[in-house]
Formats: C-alpha cells, structure tokens, sequence
C-alpha cells in the first residue's frame, strides 16, 4: 500500500532537474522492488548470523509486498481499467502458481532433501537439515531470477516510458 502511495506521489514530482521529462514512472518501483530482491537473496545466501539473516527475510518481504501491488495499478494505466482484473490476473495469477510450484515445491524441497544428513535422520526418525546449505542454493536461483527481473524492469520502463511522459 505504501509503495502504491509512494508512486503516486513520485508521478507528480518535478524532475526535471534529474533529466526525466515528468515525475517518476510506476515501473521505476518496479525496478527498485527487484533491485531489493537481489540483495534480499544475496543476503539470505551468503547468511551465517542471526541479523543477516533477519535483515534478509525483512527486505525480501518488502521486495514481494511493493511488486504486486504495483502491478495493479500498472496493468490499470497501460491496458485500461475495463478488463483490469482479467489482465492482472495474468500477470499475478499465472506468475504465483509457477513461482509457488517450480520454486517452493520442486527446487526448494529439492534442495533441501539433497542436504539431509543421513546419520541424524537416522537419530531423528525424520528428515531434517541444520545450516546454511539447506536452502543456499534456492536463494542463489532466486537471486539471479531476481536478475532477470531487474533487465526486465529496465526494458518495461523503456517500454512504456511514452506512457508515463
């Protein structure tokens, strides 16, 4: 909600000093949301301590929660508000089922099953994996489908820079 706000604000911002014709377009937050998540995942991957890791899962929440409620109002201003619901549920819906299967189900659970010690799931009578190496590599995947967010982002805002001008 915060971010929505916040670009509505940046779209009426005088800019011109900074060499953008008028305000701040939204798919600019959409770059800075992607940006946020490479280092949320960078963070996430290499974390050993406690505030790392902390200072990780805080910024990937934020990274998540300012993308797609941008989206909304994006697909709103570029295809119309007459199908808006139709339209961003193509982006929010086909992009949560294939992130929640591919990532969460296959690669995370993937990962992590590689990494169980076999002597303490002997001990345990169960399945479980202690340290970073349990989801590291999950993050490191994530981080570079962060990556491609932010080319995208770039070309978006390219994209649609006559729009917001």
């Amino acid at each position: 909600v915060a971010t929505g706000a916040l670009s509505d604000w940046a779209l009426t911002c005088n800019t011109s000093r900074c060499c953008i014709d008028r305000g701040v377009p939204r798919p600019f937050f959409l770059l800075v949301g992607s940006v946020t998540a490479v280092l949320a995942h960078t963070i996430l991957a290499i974390s050993t301590e406690q505030v790392p890791f902390v200072m990780g899962i805080a910024l990937s929440g934020l990274a998540f929660g300012s993308a797609w409620p941008l989206m909304v109002l994006i697909v709103g201003e570029i295809y119309g508000t007459a199908h808006v619901a139709a339209n961003y549920m193509f982006y929010d819906g086909f992009a949560s089922a294939a992130g929640t299967f591919f990532l969460s189900k296959l690669l995370a659970q993937e990962v992590y099953d590689s990494h169980i010690d076999s002597l303490s799931s002997e001990m345990n009578d169960g399945a479980t994996c202690y340290g970073q190496q349990c989801f590291q590599l999950t993050h490191i995947v994530i981080t570079f489908l962060s990556l491609t967010a932010v080319a995208t982002s770039l070309l978006f805002q390219y994209a649609t820079r006559e729009r917001y001008n």
